[in-house]
């Protein structure tokens, strides 16, 4: 027998975070054909993104390093690369390594380095180029793809793959007052920002969750002492991550749920259950992830926004708790009474050369309250294409090569990835990975997600590579 070798075949991947990373370091390493794969992507590093660009020790991965290898048949290597590399890194592993949560920038650096190393023992003389520009058009054919990027560089492929990451929503008109304030920091990991914060005495934090966890790190670590006030329109508060074993599988009782009503019902009742045993709560959260994206591929759209509009907070600071260590800095400021959390609504903004006043709404009064700094801590969580502004995105939807998923969060596809185009047609070699999928996988943002849809994809693309064997 021999095999018919063909001439280098082509991916293109727009996005160089995580995703895209996780994407061409799958390819290099499951390809039987020699392989030319170009990940277009702005920033200097590849594998960083926004999640791990963040140089800031006190930002870390959420999740314990046990889950988070990027080898799901080596689950421990990423726990080896934490004590061979750590310390050179400045960051000293502890006994128990894969219970903990590493500094981020740590994680980016693992993958960035795996898929240098990916790319540097490349089988079959395949080869990796990273283009420091970014996507401006797209281009399909059924037989290539071709995208320009912002340095006027057409890249031409058999394939391409969407890796785009999420966007920051735009200031609604009441918070553009603020833009350029001194005194407010749109982005809760903006460093220069918050620098200027540090003398005051009391700081608004707008949203509850992991960024402002992270915000709360930031600022002690500054040396911050003054007050912080934390408002979110449902009062939900973040929680810190314990080690505990899943729940029993309650889900798998007769059917999965096909309500949003009928899985609220069924999660409260198991609550009750597991309370009344004395056991803790946070092994429920394990026990239904396994079945999020039956749950959410089984439901219809009124199913499913009604779930975002009613439960998404809710499974937001259920599911997605800050690191313990993360969680200890904002324990202690609790504790110095330093900190108050509730629910309340922003109604407007008034500034002053040094101070914001806000106009909050809690409960049915309404106070006007000044404070000398003001964190947007709610995230990067724009999902609805139609609203986003970047170049590309806005190309993509024109064109119509790709259309806005029904439920207003991300784009169309198949449960694959694979896109679907403005009229309904499938395209044969255009995918995406990650956040663009959210209204395809709900929980398609987190690593373990991201890193199963990398394998799954690269395995289809190669499919359509395999060389023709000639007995």
């Amino acid at each position: 027998m021999r095999i018919d070798r063909i001439a280098h075949q082509s991916v293109v991947i727009v996005g160089g975070g995580f995703a895209g990373a996780v994407t061409a370091l799958k390819l290099l390493e499951r390809t039987e054909v020699p392989l030319k794969i170009t990940i277009i992507e702005p920033r200097e590093e590849l594998g960083r993104g926004v999640a791990y660009s963040t140089a800031e020790p006190v930002h870390l991965v959420n999740g314990p390093s046990g889950i988070f290898s990027l080898y799901p048949d080596d689950p421990d290597h990423l726990s080896r690369w934490l004590v061979e590399n750590g310390p050179a890194h400045g960051w000293t592993p502890p006994d128990e390594v894969g219970s903990s949560s590493p500094p981020r920038y740590l994680y980016g650096t693992y993958v960035r380095d795996e898929l240098a190393r990916a790319a540097k023992t490349a089988r079959l003389c395949s080869t990796l180029r990273h283009v420091k520009s970014s996507a401006t058009a797209l281009v399909a054919t059924p037989n290539r793809i071709q995208i320009t990027t912002a340095a006027g560089l057409v890249v031409e492929a058999d394939e391409a793959v969407l890796a785009l990451g999420v966007f920051q929503p735009r200031l609604s008109p009441t918070e553009a007052r603020l833009a350029g304030h001194s005194r407010f920091a749109a982005n809760p990991w903006d460093a220069h920002a918050l620098d200027r914060l540090v003398d005051s005495s009391e700081i608004l934090l707008i949203g509850s969750s992991l960024s402002m966890v992270d915000a709360v790190a930031s600022m002690e670590a500054r040396g911050y002492r003054g007050r912080y006030r934390v408002v979110s329109r449902r009062g939900q508060f973040v929680e810190g991550r314990r080690t505990v074993e899943a729940a029993r599988d309650f889900l798998a009782d007769g059917g999965l749920p096909l309500s949003a009503r009928e899985l609220l019902s069924r999660v409260k009742a198991e609550r009750r259950a597991i309370s009344a045993a004395g056991a803790d709560w946070q092994g429920l959260p394990l026990a239904i992830r396994p079945h999020i994206l039956s749950l959410w591929q089984g439901a219809s759209d009124h199913e499913r926004l009604r779930f975002t509009r009613h439960l998404r907070a809710f499974w937001d600071v259920t599911a997605h708790r800050s690191a313990p260590e993360s969680h200890q800095i904002v324990e202690r400021v609790i504790a110095e009474q330093r900190l108050q959390h509730g629910r309340a609504r922003i109604l407007g903004f008034s500034t002053k050369k040094d101070a914001i006043t806000v106009k909050l709404k809690v409960g049915m009064d309404v106070e006007s309250v000044s404070f000398d700094g003001v964190i947007d801590c709610r995230g990067h969580q724009l999902h609805d294409w139609s609203q986003i502004s970047d170049p590309f995105v806005k190309h993509l939807i024109a064109t119509g090569e790709v259309r806005a998923h029904s439920t207003g969060y991300g784009i169309d596809a198949t449960p694959a990835g694979d896109l679907i185009n403005e009229d309904g047609l499938v395209h044969r070699n255009l995918s995406a990975i990650g956040h663009p999928l959210r209204g395809v996988a709900w929980e398609s943002s987190s690593i373990t997600e991201q890193r199963a849809q990398a394998i799954a994809l690269a395995d289809r693309i190669l499919a359509k590579f395999t060389p023709v064997r000639v007995a």
